[in-house]
């Protein structure tokens, strides 16, 4: 049974391209990096025009200690945020799991982490240094500076959630808004499953739909812990298809479904019952005469035989 999680996983073109576009964006990263450093660190090179003595540019661009630091704390933020895309591209690659719908998280990925680093630097500069009327470029750590940068890019997705928190502390409203009032919300809910079609299975039963509500693109079936393939008509019909073994015997199965995240995770589980198998019928076997007859009989023959 073709399921729709097979068509939309990547095809070999699309993983050779995003394995190799990852390789050439952290080699570009590294080399932005490298270039921006200060060469005589902790002084700082000055602004200035290609050509000019003591100044240090990158493709033309020679820009000042401030915007220098700027471009650094978004390359280190967007290289720690390499480090968890290269990391979930490897496992779900590895696993044949790879989704074609997730390449644009892949790719917005580093953007994100690059906005968060240069988010918290400005934190950082703003309340931590005003105090510090010598808060020049060379004042600052760069070394720790870009420590910070890249583990708040490889920690975006924490880092979001944080803000997220803080954010809806600091400006909490008193009645539901924004995703909370949207039709499509963000977040996957949890599936619940009400019935399966048939509700008795046997050995011929390998195909199940299960109704309910809360199913979102991306579900899986899960019977006894294991997935089955799935096909999701929609938010309340999916289908899936057992293996033989699984209603080779009698007994209970376990149903389950999984909404992927944001959100989801598993149902709550509906027991599905599987008739067990008629048992065949035993040959017939003629009747075995009694050993004790037998000898019986042969005697009388015997004796009938003698007195003739």
């Amino acid at each position: 049974m073709e399921t729709r999680s097979k068509r939309r996983r990547a095809n070999a073109l699309q993983i050779t391209l995003m394995g190799a576009g990852l390789m050439l964006f952290a080699l570009v990263l590294a080399v932005a990096l490298v270039s921006l450093w200060p060469q005589s660190y902790p002084k700082f090179p000055p602004a200035g025009a290609v050509g000019d003595p003591g100044v240090q540019c990158l493709i033309g661009w020679c820009p000042g200690p401030d915007a220098r630091l700027l471009v650094m704390v978004m390359v280190a933020g967007a290289l720690g945020s390499f480090v968890h895309v290269a990391k979930s591209f490897g496992d779900f690659v590895g696993n044949d799991r790879f989704m074609a719908s997730w390449i644009w998280w892949y790719l917005l990925k580093p953007c994100i982490g690059m906005a968060l680093a240069l988010l918290l630097y400005l934190i950082v500069r703003a309340v931590f240094l005003a105090v510090n009327a010598a808060s020049d470029p060379a004042s600052v750590n760069l070394y720790g500076l870009m420590a910070m940068a890249g583990l708040v890019g490889m920690a975006s997705k924490q880092g979001t959630d944080k803000f997220a928190v803080l954010l809806d502390a600091l400006f909490r409203t008193r009645h539901p808004a924004g995703d909370a009032r949207r039709k499509d919300p963000l977040e996957n809910p949890l599936a619940v499953i009400t019935e399966a079609q048939p509700p008795v299975l046997d050995a011929q039963s390998l195909y199940v739909t299960l109704r309910g509500k809360g199913f979102s693109r991306g579900a899986r079936v899960q019977v006894n812990g294991r997935e089955r393939e799935t096909s999701l008509a929609d938010s309340s019909r999916l289908a899936f298809q057992l293996l033989p073994e699984d209603v080779a015997v009698g007994g209970v199965l376990t149903v389950v479904v999984v909404n992927p995240p944001p959100g989801g995770g598993p149902s709550a589980s509906l027991m599905l019952e599987v008739s067990a198998p008629p048992e065949a019928e035993a040959e017939s076997v003629p009747p075995h005469a009694d050993p004790v007859a037998m000898v019986v009989a042969s005697a009388e023959e015997d004796s009938a035989v003698a007195l003739h």
